[in-house]
């Protein structure tokens, strides 16, 4: 039996693209949710805007943190590379803040597992010894999940800086990110 992911379900969209909830269908019956990240339709000949999502997954692929979101692999699925990471079940923090304020003991467990998270990314080394010195660029609420069980995941990595060999993208060094959450 041939590998196959089946689309359950939009979980969301973006500027880059789109994420879906998707079965993957293995070897002797396994079966596993995963979250799929495509680009957009319109994107297939952006070649700077496919780099950017090789060089999301070959960033995630490297880092390795409770609080990070774990990427599987980087496939070609229907002419498109598609990310292939772990599905975190739950809510983003937008949607948590806007069900009303979150208790101050919650919200400085979140605070501190971002944090983690980004100081281990900036920390971590790549395969060619060197720090990656990364920086996320786009943290905001609505890239923090929190899951069922109160996991905390940074997702989308997608406009991160990072120093790292193999990158496809020679200058990162554009400002990026949402206005309201800039530093």
């Amino acid at each position: 039996m041939a590998e196959r992911y089946e689309l359950m379900e939009l979980l969301g969209t973006g500027g880059f693209g789109r994420v879906y909830l998707a079965r993957f269908h293995g070897e002797a019956g396994f079966q596993k949710d995963v979250a799929l990240k495509f680009l957009r339709s319109d994107s297939r000949g952006d070649l700077a805007l496919i780099a950017s999502l090789r060089d999301e997954a070959r960033l995630l692929g490297i880092l390795r943190h409770r609080s990070i979101v774990h990427v599987d692999r980087l496939i070609r699925l229907q002419g498109s590379w598609v990310i292939v990471m772990e599905y975190v079940s739950g809510q983003d923090l937008l949607n948590l803040v806007r069900q009303g304020p979150i208790p101050p003991g919650p919200s400085l467990e979140i605070i501190s597992e971002v944090a983690s998270a980004l100081h281990a990314a900036f920390e971590r080394t790549g395969p060619d010894g060197r720090r990656l010195r990364l920086t996320h660029r786009d943290i905001k609420p609505g890239n923090i999940r929190i899951s069922g069980f109160g996991d905390v995941k940074v997702l989308d990595f997608g406009i991160a800086r990072a120093e790292f060999a193999g990158s496809e993208l020679a200058d990162r060094r554009v400002v990026a990110g949402g206005p309201p959450y800039l530093a």
